[in-house]
């Protein structure tokens, strides 16, 4: 029983480390996550993100009066404004000229 489990670990083992070389060669340039990245900056600013912040809000003021503190709101207005402005700031720092 035992012998079945360190083999079964060794097979893991073994494919995860070929998947693992075989990925580090398949990369061709600095624009292969550049559509993922421009749909969920879009998605982030957009009314989808507008949509989450106002949850947020709802949520922090919910987790407000329940708890009779306003930082459950101050916390969740901070998680929405990450979420809004978190794109703009990404793009900052990997774009900046030194």
């Amino acid at each position: 029983m035992l012998l079945q489990k360190l083999k079964l670990i060794q097979v893991s083992l073994f494919v995860t480390g070929y998947f693992w070389v075989t990925s580090a060669f398949a990369s061709n340039g600095d624009t292969d996550f550049a559509d993922l990245y421009d749909k969920l900056s879009t998605w982030s600013q957009g009314t989808l993100g507008r949509s989450i912040a106002l949850m947020f809000l709802l949520v922090g003021l919910g987790v407000g009066v329940i708890r009779g503190s306003i930082m459950g709101a101050v916390v969740c207005i901070a998680a929405a404004m990450a979420l809004f402005i978190g794109p703009q700031i990404i793009d900052n720092i990997f774009t900046a000229l030194i």
